[in-house]
């Protein structure tokens, strides 16, 4: 007595078959978007924090999939000026200042993906060309692997004739089962705003 007949065994076999083609068409989709979504660039006015500053720091951020890398950007933009900075802030995109020649300090906030940093953040660097030698810092927010991706933008700003001043990475703390940025303590957007505070004008 056979215990599973033939053409039930070709039957499960179909199934199992067109469910697989079904979840392989599924993450092909969400794939493309997420890929997009990470590629494209978004356009942003100028936001001015401490207008009164005494000098001008540019903070040019890529958007992410979630808030994180703008939080986190807006809370070093903070920092800074409450250390005596004039900020402006927007996305990396075309229309995002590429003359840096009033600017004393370039922020450079990012998502990672993998191990590498978001395009669109490496196309606003690549759109400014030569950077001569402004300060710089690199502010890196992600999971897994994100201290390759914060030195790959470090080289990619020396390779432009900038300075990296400093560089801060940032892990949400669902990201590493809890645990805090940098084995630091608070949120990622009290450690932000902090590390804005520790550079003066």
């Amino acid at each position: 007595m056979k215990l599973w007949p033939q053409k039930r065994w070709k039957q499960a076999l179909f199934v199992l078959l067109v469910l697989f083609l079904a979840v392989v068409v599924v993450l092909a989709i969400l794939g493309t978007y997420v890929g997009s979504a990470v590629n494209k660039d978004v356009v942003s006015g100028i936001e001015v924090v401490n207008p009164g500053g005494s000098k001008t720091a540019l903070v040019v951020y890529q958007a992410g999939l979630t808030s994180f890398p703008k939080n986190a950007s807006y809370a070093f933009a903070n920092g800074l000026a409450a250390s005596g900075w004039r900020v402006e802030i927007t996305t990396a995109s075309s229309q995002a200042p590429s003359d840096l020649s009033k600017y004393s300090l370039l922020v450079l906030g990012f998502p990672i993906y993998r191990d590498s940093p978001g395009t669109a953040i490496v196309r606003y660097v690549d759109r400014v060309g030569d950077l001569h030698g402004i300060n710089a810092v690199i502010i890196g927010v992600g999971g897994f692997d994100a201290g390759k991706s914060v030195a790959t933008m470090m080289q990619k700003v020396h390779a432009a004739n900038g300075t990296v001043q400093k560089s801060v990475l940032l892990v949400s703390k669902s990201t590493l089962l809890g645990m805090a940025p940098h084995g630091g303590s608070g949120s990622p957007a009290d450690i932000a705003r902090q590390a804005g505070t520790q550079i003066h004008p």
